[in-house]
């Protein structure tokens, strides 16, 4: 047991500092500290926003303890999505894998410390997104001493369900990519089928929670039956009961034991086959031909290296390549049927009255739609990251730094802006649109992802992570994701405000804002040549 307690706190000392931040003579510790509460309280704050309304709507109707239902479902779908490839960077792609092997130490030891280390992070991830609903359901109901002590159980139990069936997922479809040639590709297909199957599944939720209720005897009924851990909360903040309580241990208890006892038997295996691919793909590629050198513009040679380090992480791809996938999906459903997905995405807020007036200003929706999109896309927000130990070889090179920090920006734009295009198009095909909104939405589509790509790229040179031992410690759990994300959530809401209350006032309202991004992505690419050069001077592994 001793073994086991140094080796979790070994990994937990090297991946699990979330808001990392280097000592310098100019930082000092309370700011560590602070950064990191502020980032939380923004996210609870906005989580907690979104909850309000449907707890007022409870209220009314005597409902309130649906709201703590509600505060581990959501979080539950979320880790759920989240832990498929975080699992594969914390528990198959781990650097030390060779290293922990090779010692005295059993598989399934070294198995249950990762799982735990991927709890950990789960557990910060989902407090989160469940304490502005149950600090709300106190508000209202004003709750004695062993609500709070329930509540600690449930917030530290229902990680562990979406945790582990991630788990098995992850290690299911790593198991399969490792059997092919290109298995990063089979993997990232494999990975974004069943993200794509999880949300097919939630927009059906709704159907299928009718279906639940309508033949539960009670509304507490339906949630245990929809989901066990979130029927047992409600039922356990109302009145205790022992047999729920140890219904709900064992059944987090046994799901671990499970994926344990079946993935411990493979996972030396798998993992060792995972390392060992990348060699035997690449044995027979060097020849007498490829000597001879052909020479190459510096800045493509530099892109093509930005490439090759993008698609050999599945944690990167998955987790900066999603929004675009959905901003696909998103266009073809406003084509396919407006208003069915503007009632789906909006229903208690859009009344089937202001449909006209939405679908007249559906080009600014879209406008809006790509621009948040791109904010939301931050590739470079880890590029600098992702280089490790290998970033001293690249700044040893012969190249100018601002050719090295616009090759990132070139190869983010490269990824996200084809896509935006595409979608434009598909949009202007449906509908019919007055050229001043074209222009903008055109202008938008690679103005903003430029923003997005210097933007990120300026935030990851002020917060790298060079030390970092897997690549989701990097996309996941670096400061300068958060960072990046939580400043494109906050401009897409500032710019969502701006084109409705512009779009009142004036036509031009979109033309207008896309020069606003114009001046904007001048004023951060002048800071990124200026601080930027320094600043990957100054950066040491």
């Amino acid at each position: 047991m001793k073994k086991f307690f140094s080796l979790l706190k070994t990994m937990m000392s090297q991946d699990m500092n979330l808001f990392k931040i280097k000592n310098t003579k100019n930082r000092s510790g309370i700011s560590k500290v602070l950064i990191p509460i502020a980032l939380a309280g923004t996210v609870m704050f906005a989580v907690g926003s979104m909850y309000y309304p449907f707890a007022i709507e409870l209220n009314k109707v005597g409902l309130v303890h649906a709201l703590l239902a509600m505060g581990v479902v959501f979080p539950s779908i979320l880790l759920l999505i989240e832990g498929v490839y975080k699992s594969q960077g914390i528990l198959f792609e781990a650097k030390d894998s060779e290293l922990l092997f090779s010692l005295p130490i059993s598989k399934k030891m070294i198995l249950l410390a990762r799982i735990i280390k991927l709890y950990a992070f789960q557990l910060i991830y989902s407090m989160m997104f469940a304490l502005p609903a149950v600090a709300i359901y106190c508000f209202y109901k004003q709750p004695g001493v062993y609500f709070y002590i329930i509540s600690i159980i449930m917030l530290l139990l229902f990680p562990i369900i979406p945790t582990t069936i991630a788990c098995f997922f992850g290690f299911w479809s790593k198991q399969i990519a490792v059997n092919f040639k290109h298995k990063k590709a089979v993997e990232l297909v494999v990975t974004f089928a069943f993200l794509l199957g999880m949300m097919a599944f939630s927009s059906n939720m709704p159907s299928i929670l009718e279906v639940i209720i309508e033949n539960a005897d009670t509304f507490m009924d339906a949630a245990k039956t929809a989901y066990f851990p979130a029927g047992a909360y409600m039922e356990l903040a109302e009145n205790f009961n022992l047999v729920t309580l140890l219904i709900l241990f064992a059944i987090n208890a046994i799901a671990v034991c499970i994926f344990i006892l079946f993935a411990s038997k493979k996972y030396f295996a798998v993992v060792s086959k995972s390392k060992t691919n990348y060699a035997i793909e690449h044995k027979n590629e060097i020849s007498y031909d490829s000597l001879s050198f052909k020479p190459k513009s510096v800045i493509r040679s530099l892109i093509k290296k930005e490439f090759s380090r993008y698609f050999s992480s599945t944690v990167y791809v998955i987790n900066t390549a999603f929004g675009l996938i959905l901003l696909l999906i998103a266009t073809i459903s406003l084509c396919a049927n407006f208003e069915s997905t503007v009632n789906y995405v909006a229903s208690d807020v859009v009344e089937i009255d202001d449909m006209n007036t939405l679908l007249f200003l559906a080009p600014k929706i879209f406008f809006v739609i790509v621009i948040a999109t791109s904010f939301l896309t931050s590739i470079t927000s880890s590029s600098i990251s992702m280089e490790r130990s290998s970033f001293n070889i690249s700044k040893s090179l012969p190249v100018p730094t601002e050719k090295m920090l616009l090759a990132k920006v070139l190869m983010s734009n490269i990824i996200s802006i084809p896509v935006i295009l595409l979608c434009d198009i598909i949009f202007f095909s449906f509908y019919s649109t007055g050229i001043i909104d074209v222009l903008a939405i055109l202008i938008a589509s690679f103005v903003a992802p430029s923003i997005a790509s210097t933007f990120g790229l300026i935030v990851n040179l002020a917060f790298p992570k060079l030390d970092a031992s897997s690549d989701t410690e990097i996309v996941k759990q670096s400061t300068s994701s958060m960072v990046a994300v939580l400043s494109g959530i906050f401009l897409s809401g500032a710019f969502l405000a701006i084109t409705f209350i512009l779009a009142a006032i004036t036509d031009y309202a979109t033309l207008m804002e896309s020069l606003v991004l114009v001046l904007i992505l001048i004023v951060l690419w002048a800071i990124l040549k200026k601080y930027g050069n320094r600043r990957y001077r100054e950066l040491e592994v």
